[in-house]
């Protein structure tokens, strides 16, 4: 009996060590905040393209600018 309780008290405190729990709802909880955060962000970039097309066409050039220079930089390490 004793020995079965010391078993018992062992797989539990493994459970609790390898299972993820609050890993995953945190991962839930920050993953919708992600597509939330993205999601407004795209809603705003389709007003400001259909607002004011040529501003939204200089910023969206000097964007794919600086990410091409950062990959250059990073190509060359």
């Amino acid at each position: 009996m004793v020995a079965e309780n010391i078993e018992i008290d062992r797989l539990e405190r493994r459970l609790k060590r390898e299972a993820p729990g609050p890993l995953t709802d945190l991962s839930n909880q920050m993953t919708a905040s992600l597509f939330s955060v993205l999601r407004t962000l795209a809603e705003w970039v389709r007003q400001s393209a259909e607002e004011m097309p040529l501003i939204s066409l200089l910023i969206a050039f000097e964007a794919g600018f600086a990410v091409a220079r950062l990959g250059h930089r990073r190509a060359k390490h």
